[in-house]
């Protein structure tokens, strides 16, 4: 499971804590691609606010499980092996109510089993058996019924079990931007996933796209929206091929925009910053607060 970039850099804000420890060490072992955000501190920022009004308020759900994403969610954090027939995990922190989700699944016909000690709300989409599970009031775990099974296992772990140098990557990303995520498989991982769009396909099965190693990037906020991302291709040649269709990519953006964002787009166009380091390019760009809000908007309004 490779996780979208939109969604993993939904909330942000300012300057944060680290992953969760209690989260990390849930991971997976042969974990490759991560991706999380800080709820909590998104709630702190007039952008955060805003994007968290944007979302769709579901009272019945809150009635039926007494958890509201908008109050009751702290931070998320996903995690995969990056590879087409493994599932990934997402893991939660927040104020849950387990007893009121689990008689709510079991009313919508879920099956609810104890697994070590822990009771675990099962269910088949796809031919895959997917599951939920509550770690005290605190912490959920979703994911495939084994993934579950596994985190459940690492539950009295003390540290992370992922690739020091990962963690440490982790660690980095997460005590400075409020939403990241950073990937050590290489993009043409992708491409054998055969997505469904052939158009994506053949982008992501293009020579210049395949020489792409590791990826990592975010979101911070504040009175300035501040994106960054690095790409790390095979070569240094590559890397200076990578930026210059950076580059001309943003170009097309700048002039494609549609009235609605024209402004905002041109602003983050303007302050785009593309550099390269050897094989590495690092990517750099900001928006004021009012101006993401506009492009948030904007891709709200019906074409």
């Amino acid at each position: 499971m490779i996780f979208r970039p939109a969604f993993a850099f939904l909330l942000f804000a300012g300057l944060v804590n680290a992953a969760d420890p209690g989260l990390m060490n849930l991971l997976m072992p042969d974990a490759k691609v991560l991706a999380g955000f800080n709820v909590g501190q998104a709630k702190t920022s007039p952008f955060g606010q805003f994007l968290l009004s944007q979302a769709p308020a579901n009272t019945t759900l809150t009635a039926k499980t007494g958890f509201n994403p908008r109050t009751d969610l702290n931070e998320v954090l996903m995690g995969s092996a990056g590879l087409p027939a493994r599932q990934g995990l997402i893991l939660a922190r927040g104020n849950f109510n387990p007893q009121l989700i689990l008689a709510a699944a079991q009313a919508a016909g879920r099956t609810v089993e104890t697994y070590n000690g822990v009771q675990v709300v099962t269910g088949t989409k796809n031919s895959v058996n997917h599951a939920v599970a509550f770690l005290g009031t605190t912490i959920a775990i979703t994911g495939d019924l084994d993934g579950v099974h596994a985190a459940i296992d690492r539950r009295t772990a003390t540290s992370t079990a992922i690739d020091p140098a990962l963690a440490a990557q982790v660690q980095q990303l997460s005590a400075s931007l409020d939403a990241w995520s950073v990937s050590t498989v290489p993009l043409s991982s992708l491409a054998n996933q055969k997505l469904s769009n052939q158009q994506l396909n053949t982008v992501l099965n293009s020579d210049l796209i395949q020489s792409i190693q590791q990826t990592s990037g975010g979101v911070k906020f504040g009175a300035t929206v501040q994106l960054s991302a690095q790409a790390v291709a095979n070569s240094s040649q590559n890397a200076t091929a990578l930026a210059d269709v950076v580059r001309f990519l943003a170009n097309m953006l700048q002039a494609n925009a549609p009235a609605p964002a024209a402004a905002a787009i041109a602003s983050l166009i303007q302050s785009l910053s593309v550099q390269t380091d050897g094989s590495t390019v690092n990517l750099a760009a900001s928006l004021p607060e009012s101006q993401a809000e506009s492009l948030v908007r904007a891709a709200h309004q019906k074409p």
